[in-house]
């Protein structure tokens, strides 16, 4: 297919996607960025909701693409949650709780990150629930940095219920290389819009001098008032008074598409995901329907990533459906403008992923490599083999490969680990490739002598990789074990890895199915036999002749009788099925991987999941996204998950 060109230049700095805002954005951070390119745009921010997990999609996927020529730049933002101060806001909430009706809702809310509810943050907020929006992007890496601490940060404490929160007192300490706007209907301006449109416009405009005021105070001229162009008549109220503020304190103005799906036509398959995040919820948001849009203009507004040349149409087209006018070179120049900010006061950078493991581990006054051998001759000789030359050999060899490859200090890290087990009586003996590391066993890591029992270095680790060495350390309690190197390292030192669970087949046919309407019975004929159906058929296919084989998602829409049935039945739940399969629906954590580097929160945007801090990103069998940005895994698994 060929680029699309646009006249006018434009670069979106107000996206969201499904990696980091699920049941409201659609589509992974690279189909994004695909479409955008095509679309002839070459830059594209991702703004997710109060979080960033969708940053690692982004860097691989424009190195991928700078590989195959296309020279695109990746933009790294947040669309922030803010109250004015989290210290008032809590207040708010002790004061809530102190009501024993309400300190019961309350109860059963704490610690769950909730799925952004668009038109909750487009009214007047309950404050226990309040939150307005604010975009963030990165203007180098130390704007990436902070706005890392500002998303660890208000997930963290009394910012986080529910809701991450920043407050201007957080704002005020983390806002360097940062630019920042006031976001959409839900944003800091219509807050101060729809806290005081009862009262008039004079109302509105005096809270937003406040705003602008403050803002200006944190940000200076890095403060951008924001428009966006829908029908919905009350946007077209809110960008008067952001022009007004734009005339009254010459901040400049943006345009943005607030983008959250890939492609023009996949906004039905993104209204569908928006109702399967609330479908088995007893309370369901008022905008919940038990029927699709007929088309996008019944929504009202398109949402995917628009070119310049789009973001002028849609101007003029709701411009003139709402009844309101506008400047046009204002609004043409709040467009242009995006291009001027992507490409002349962004940096072109990629995310530092210089490899980060504690320093502690390194005694004072020696060099990593130093340390490890030294930590070797001594366990050597605790076994008494210091004097036999095939475990001296042995020991150069591995230690010369450690230190070459730059693996010191991450051995260092596994001795430090298994001390801490070891002195609690958690290790258990060790298995897998590691076992064949006479390093790690002089080191107390395994308790398996890798020369009497033959078995190789070279199958853990090999002077030719690239990869970090995987030891997977098994401990009877590792939840235990966690606990004890959090509580002597810090939380933000220690911290879970991240697992995101998708949409899958037979969970998808029984949504989409209840939401149509299909019985039960029906629905669930093919769902409790399709996999059944297809196994001996894919392993034909694939020459299997014994034992246990899952088939692939294509494979049971192949081979499944039931499902081809019942899908040539139902059309419409066979084009959701294939859309919606594999879109983000939770996030969990791995059975026993954690990260360990001094003040992680600086380094990588933390989140909150069921009260727990954990990593933005995960690093499983399909989805390696640690070790890219600099990140090692260490596997402490309990001995019952095996």
């Amino acid at each position: 297919m060929e680029r699309s060109v646009s006249k006018i230049p434009f670069v979106g700095l107000h996206a969201h996607s499904v990696a980091g805002s699920p049941f409201d954005g659609f589509g992974y951070p690279q189909e994004h960025m695909d479409f955008a390119w095509q679309n002839g745009m070459s830059a594209l921010a991702l703004t997710d909701h109060g979080n960033m997990n969708g940053l690692s999609y982004q860097v691989l996927h424009a190195k991928k693409m700078k590989a195959q020529g296309q020279d695109f730049k990746p933009i790294f933002g947040v669309e922030a949650y803010f109250v004015p101060s989290v210290e008032k806001w809590k207040e708010a909430y002790e004061q809530a709780k102190s009501d024993k009706k309400a300190a019961r809702q309350l109860e059963k809310q704490d610690g769950k990150m909730a799925a952004e509810d668009e038109t909750a943050s487009k009214r007047k907020n309950n404050i226990i629930r309040a939150r307005r929006h604010m975009v963030m992007v990165a203007m180098n890496q130390t704007g990436l940095n902070n706005i890392y601490k500002l998303v660890s940060s208000s997930h963290q404490g009394d910012n986080f219920y529910r809701y991450p929160r920043v407050d201007y007192e957080l704002l005020k300490k983390h806002n360097e290389g940062i630019i920042a706007s006031s976001a959409c209907l839900g944003g800091i301006y219509a807050g101060d819009y729809w806290d005081n449109r009862e009262e008039g416009p004079e109302a509105i405009l005096t809270a937003m001098r406040s705003t602008t005021e403050k803002m200006i105070d944190v940000f200076g001229d890095r403060w951008y008032g924001e428009l966006q162009w829908n029908n919905v008549p009350e946007q077209h109220k809110l960008n008067q008074f952001v022009i007004k503020m734009h005339e009254e304190y010459g901040i400049e103005l943006i345009s943005t598409a607030d983008s959250h799906y890939p492609s023009p036509q996949a906004w039905v398959d993104r209204e569908l995901y928006k109702r399967l995040g609330f479908i088995n919820r007893p309370n369901k948001p008022e905008w919940m329907t038990t029927e699709l849009p007929d088309g996008v203009d019944e929504i009202g507004y398109e949402l995917y990533p628009k070119n310049g040349d789009q973001m002028w149409e849609s101007y003029k087209k709701y411009s003139e459906e709402c009844g309101v006018s506008y400047d046009d070179e204002l609004v043409k120049d709040s467009i242009v403008k995006t291009h001027w900010i992507a490409f002349d006061r962004i940096e072109d950078f990629m995310p530092d992923d210089e490899v980060r493991l504690p320093s502690f581990v390194v005694p004072e006054g020696q060099t990593a490599t130093q340390a490890l051998t030294l930590a070797c001759i001594k366990g050597i000789r605790e076994f008494g083999l210091e004097e036999q030359e095939e475990y001296i050999n042995r020991l150069k060899h591995e230690l010369e490969i450690i230190d070459d490859r730059g693996f010191s200090k991450y051995f260092l890290t596994m001795k430090a680990i298994s001390d801490k087990a070891n002195d609690n009586m958690l290790s258990g003996p060790g298995r897998g490739s590691a076992a064949g590391s006479l390093v790690a066993y002089v080191l107390g890591i395994t308790q398996v002598d890798p020369i009497k029992y033959g078995l190789l270095f070279s199958r853990f680790l090999r002077a030719d990789a690239t990869d970090y060495p995987d030891i997977d350390y098994d401990v009877s309690d590792a939840f235990g074990l966690k606990e004890i190197l959090a509580e002597e390292w810090g939380d933000t030192t220690v911290v879970p890895i991240s697992n995101y669970n998708t949409l899958q087949l037979r969970s998808l046919i029984k949504d989409i199915g209840k939401f149509y309407g299909v019985p039960f019975t029906e629905v669930n004929s093919v769902t409790s036999k399709m996999v059944k159906e297809a196994t001996p058929k894919a392993k034909d296919k694939h020459g299997i002749k014994a034992g246990m084989y899952v088939p692939t998602f294509e494979e049971v829409m192949e081979f499944s009788d039931s499902l081809r049935n019942f899908l040539q039945k139902y059309p419409k739940i066979k084009n959701h099925v294939e859309a919606l399969y594999g879109q983000v629906r939770s996030v969990s954590r791995h059975a026993g991987g954690v990260v360990i580097g001094e003040d992680l929160d600086k380094y990588m945007p933390l989140i909150n999941s069921g009260g727990v801090i954990q990593t933005p990103w995960s690093e499983g069998q399909n989805v390696r996204h640690l070790e890219p940005l600099g990140f090692i895994k260490f596997d402490l698994l309990g001995l019952s998950t095996l």
